[in-house]
């Protein structure tokens, strides 16, 4: 039974001095973490997911590029469609990043000059600002009201 026991406390120490395990929050932002700096550049992206009406689920799905920039400045284009229609948007906004390299970004999307909606969107940067996730939290129409979405979103760093 000792045996065992220093076998465990060996191994235990033998790992917290190779840092073998769970990665430091420290190590997994790298340094001091993100920045609108660290994360301005341009990306590719793709979404999915669903729009919830009051007659049913409709499908969601664009693909598309954004650029921000030190600021906090963001500004895209995206094919989007939804429940079979396509359209051409384009989108600007503004970004706040934190150290933790999540992110949220309010997003006005217009379509022939237009606003259709305000998005609002979680984003969490990974791989040193060259890949970002995001889902949607809110999309607010042009009356105001709340259209409850489940959308996801899948991006590349094209360049920074």
């Amino acid at each position: 039974m000792k045996r065992n026991l220093l076998i465990a406390i060996f191994v235990a120490v033998l790992f917290a001095t190779l840092n073998v395990g769970p990665i430091s929050a420290a190590r997994a932002m790298e340094g001091d973490g993100c920045s609108l700096a660290s994360v301005a550049g341009s990306y590719g992206f793709s979404y999915n997911g669903l729009a919830i009406l009051s007659t049913g689920t409709v499908p969601v799905a664009a693909v598309g590029n954004f650029t921000t920039d030190n600021a906090g400045n963001f500004v895209g284009r995206e094919s989007n469609n939804t429940g079979g229609n396509s359209a051409e948007q384009t989108l600007q906004g503004n970004i706040a990043v934190r150290p933790d390299c999540s992110a949220t970004l309010i997003a006005k999307v217009y379509q022939a000059g237009m606003l259709v909606r305000t998005s609002y969107i979680h984003l969490q940067y990974v791989n040193h600002a060259t890949e970002v996730f995001g889902i949607f939290r809110k999309l607010v129409l042009p009356d105001n009201s709340t259209l409850p979405v489940v959308i996801t979103i899948d991006g590349k760093q094209i360049s920074h």
